[in-house]
């Protein structure tokens, strides 16, 4: 083989190696939203010079910048005129409002109780909204519905299609 048509092949393969194949793009991922603590079976205790103001359990939780990710949260607060206690499988915590999904149960200590899919539950206000069907009942008395907003504080109650049993007991 001569020596001239050996550089030829050899350089003609080197820039058809350049032409042809060209490096990767690579491509940087910004993490924006990673958790800052990662914390499983825990109990979380907010407290005032009162004693235990708020209650917070869950399986698994994240911590973020702007809010905390639990799983099958268990919130009891004692702040207001009642106590009352959240139960859902999956909550976000997030500037004193929980945006509970899957199995939300409340329950407050005069008996009343709440069970849906999905709700709101602003802490500031009292307040516990939800935009899916419910059950809301208190003793024998029950009411069906497609949306409610309970203030607790005023004890106003807001709904949408309503399907209720009350019972009235009669005066002697």
């Amino acid at each position: 083989m001569n020596i001239n048509l050996f550089f030829i092949l050899v350089i003609s393969i080197l820039l058809s190696i350049f032409f042809f194949f060209q490096p990767q793009k690579m491509t940087q991922k910004r993490f924006d939203d990673v958790p800052l603590l990662h914390i499983k079976d825990f109990t979380m205790y907010e407290l005032d010079p009162a004693g235990v103001k708020t209650l917070m359990l869950g399986s698994e939780a994240f911590r973020y910048n702007d809010r905390y990710t639990v799983d099958n949260i268990d919130h009891t607060d004692k702040s207001k005129k009642h106590i009352s206690n959240l139960r859902a499988d999956f909550g976000v915590y997030k500037d004193n409002k929980l945006d509970l999904d899957g199995n939300v149960t409340l329950v407050r200590d005069d008996g009343l109780s709440y069970k849906t899919q999905e709700a709101f539950y602003y802490k500031d206000k009292a307040l516990f909204v939800t935009d899916t069907d419910y059950v809301l009942s208190q003793g024998k008395n029950t009411l069906h519905g497609t949306y409610l907003d309970h203030n607790n504080l005023t004890g106003k109650i807001h709904s949408k299609n309503i399907n209720a049993t009350y019972h009235i007991k009669e005066a002697k």
